[in-house]
């Protein structure tokens, strides 16, 4: 007896789709695990390999040639997440405030499974203090995270009445399958006043 393991690359999965082996992970375990009739040794583990070119399938103890063909038979049938390369726009145009440094959310979005490729966030909006009081102020911060993540967080803060743009584009680059998650929040700086942030919106843009 013994273990035994079994690799299958990612032209065997042909009825996967466009989000690849690592996103599609847990879809391909739950088939896995759960094939019916059930094998006479089950599988143990399931491991990425090749950089997500491949998955392997581990046994505790040695399976029946039954066992592997069964397996076999079932990666080219397993149905993947559907992904998508669609623009994404996500808007918040009305006025909300803070009175405090904890941060108000104002957009929070994740994208949908998405195309390999590079995308490209864009965000606008207008940040001001509704009173211009000594030592306060308002910061905005944009973050935005890949669904491995990755992330990228950028802030801007202003003192002043008015109105003041917070406006930004960051590059990403996503492995089929991947989400992007956009958080636009802000805070009041200091002990007193009211930050105020408006006009906001965000684009999520396939670029190649």
């Amino acid at each position: 007896m013994g273990s035994h393991s079994e690799t299958y690359y990612e032209n065997q999965f042909s009825a996967l789709g466009g989000g690849g082996l690592p996103s599609n992970k847990p879809i391909i375990d739950a088939a896995l695990f759960g094939i019916t009739p059930p094998l006479t040794e089950p599988v143990n583990e399931t491991r990425i390999a090749l950089g997500g070119g491949a998955l392997i399938v581990d046994w505790a103890e040695l399976p029946t040639q039954a066992d592997v063909d069964a397996v076999t038979a079932l990666v080219p049938t397993i149905t993947g997440v559907a992904t998508t390369s669609q623009p994404f726009e996500y808007n918040s145009f009305g006025v909300s405030t803070s009175t405090s440094g904890t941060p108000v959310t104002k957009l929070n979005n994740v994208t949908p499974p998405l195309d390999a490729g590079t995308y490209q966030v864009i965000w606008t909006s207008s940040l001001r203090m509704q009173a211009v009081i000594a030592n306060t102020g308002a910061e905005a911060t944009m973050r935005i995270t890949r669904s491995d993540g990755v992330f990228v967080e950028q802030t801007d803060a202003w003192d002043l009445t008015a109105r003041h743009a917070y406006n930004g584009a960051i590059t990403f680059q996503v492995l089929a399958g991947q989400t992007l998650t956009t958080l636009l929040t802000f805070v009041r700086l200091g002990a007193s006043g009211v930050a105020e942030l408006n006009g906001a919106r965000i684009t999520v843009d396939k670029l190649s």
